[in-house]
């Protein structure tokens, strides 16, 4: 079956080139997840989806002795967790389908400042990221074509990239932007393909109406604009030939998208979001621990990572808690928010001088983005996006401005082709 295919496929990668298996692992976690709803998710199967890529992580990072001192702090919350895994546990499945989760997307990060020491991520990630702007458009056009899938109506389906997943669509629409201001190499027929798919990318998101998604990327362009003001002719001109085409083709999603607003019209009531569900959650939690007064699960959580009892009791489904805040303190205690906000800290905020000032245009709207989700939730646990947006994060963060790899350093499986290796011995890549 294909899901099986996609474990063989990054096996493969993994064997052909280590380099070429951490591009294809963020391709993995896509494909996926667009295929995982055809089957059930408490099939033992389906762990393939967790255990392949943290095995290959796991050799990957032996491999390279990618694991630092300075990744200490890491160590301690991947234990953390593993001993919650152990003694705190929920429903066996839940608690450990999302703990794997989080352990593939943490080890990221020691991979991601691997890779930068030895390649330019962002920029031989393009080809990947245009694979993934258009399979994204196809898919959701499939999915409304054969009715497959989860959607607020009938009018509109993103098939089963649903919630937090479509979170995915902003990250690769804005690395796409930044692809065609920036690389000044391309075919006029490449940046019109490009362009064609980004818009079409927006349109599913307007029509999908997930504020999250949609304040990713709006912000991210803002905080980009910010860092890159030489640019700032190219962004205005491109901006405004997407605004124009979403005017002009208004007619073409005007239904759908009535539909969508239709269905969710709290969204457009400012009145109405002290009933937000994540508003609500916060005092339910509060009142939760107010009523046990138990301290050992105020700093050490309830049930790590399984929140369907208290979805079930406060709001009459089975509803997980949404806001990754929330999640946190609810699941891990205050002992694990702490170790958490001081992980982000440690990582993504600390040394940021480091960053070349080339690079600081790209990593703070890719934080913004981070900091947009993290807040109304729905990062933890998801593979679509989550493991990209570190890696992305943490190779930009540790690449240097100017990196020359001797030629000793460079191998057949780093540049499968020999006469790429020479050739980026004598001319390294230029980063954007």
């Amino acid at each position: 079956m294909a899901l099986f295919l996609l474990c063989a496929l990054l096996i493969a990668s993994f064997f052909y080139s280590t380099k070429v298996f951490v591009y294809a692992l963020m391709v993995f976690f896509v494909l996926f997840d667009m295929l995982d709803g055809f089957y059930k998710d408490d099939k033992i199967y389906a762990a393939v989806r967790y255990l392949v890529p943290l095995i290959l992580m796991g050799i990957y990072l032996a491999r390279y002795n990618a694991l630092k001192k300075s990744d200490t702090l890491l160590f301690y919350l991947i234990c953390y967790l593993v001993v919650l895994w152990l003694v705190n546990a929920g429903d066996l499945i839940i608690t450990s389908r999302v703990t794997m989760a989080v352990l593939i997307t943490l080890l990221m990060i020691p991979i991601g400042k691997h890779v930068a020491t030895r390649a330019d991520f962002i920029q031989e990630f393009e080809p990947y990221n245009r694979a993934l702007l258009i399979l994204l458009p196809v898919y959701i056009v499939l999915a409304n074509k054969f009715g497959f899938g989860e959607s607020y109506t009938e009018e509109f389906s993103t098939g089963f990239l649903i919630t937090s997943r479509m979170y995915i669509v902003p990250i690769v629409v804005f690395l796409a932007m930044h692809y065609v201001i920036t690389n000044k190499n391309r075919t006029f027929l490449i940046k019109a393909t490009d362009a064609t798919f980004i818009l079409l990318n927006i349109c599913i998101l307007l029509i999908n109406t997930r504020r999250t998604a949609i304040g990713m990327l709006f912000l991210a362009i803002a905080v980009y604009a910010f860092f890159n003001r030489q640019m700032l002719l190219k962004m205005v001109a491109l901006f405004f030939v997407l605004v124009v085409s979403l005017i002009v083709s208004y007619p073409l999603y005007e239904a759908r998208l009535t539909a969508q607003l239709e269905k969710r019209d709290r969204i457009q009531d400012l009145d109405t979001y002290e009933e937000e569900g994540r508003v609500l959650e916060t005092m339910y939690i509060l009142d939760y621990h107010q009523e046990k007064k138990q301290p050992l699960q105020l700093f050490f959580g309830v049930k790590l990572f399984d929140t369907r009892e208290f979805g079930v009791k406060y709001f009459g489904r089975d509803r997980p808690i949404h806001s990754d805040l929330n999640m946190l303190l609810y699941s891990t205690g205050l002992v694990g928010v702490l170790l958490f906000a001081v992980f982000l800290f440690h990582y993504f905020i600390r040394n940021n001088h480091i960053i070349s000032p080339s690079h600081k245009t790209l990593y703070y709207p890719l934080l913004v983005m981070l900091l947009v989700v993290i807040l109304p939730g729905r990062f933890i646990g998801t593979l679509t996006f989550a493991p990209f947006l570190l890696m992305l994060l943490t190779t930009i963060k540790h690449r240097k401005a100017t990196t020359k790899p001797e030629l000793s350093t460079i191998t057949i499986e780093e540049n499968a082709n020999p006469l790429l290796a020479l050739q980026s011995t004598i001319n390294p890549n230029v980063t954007h």
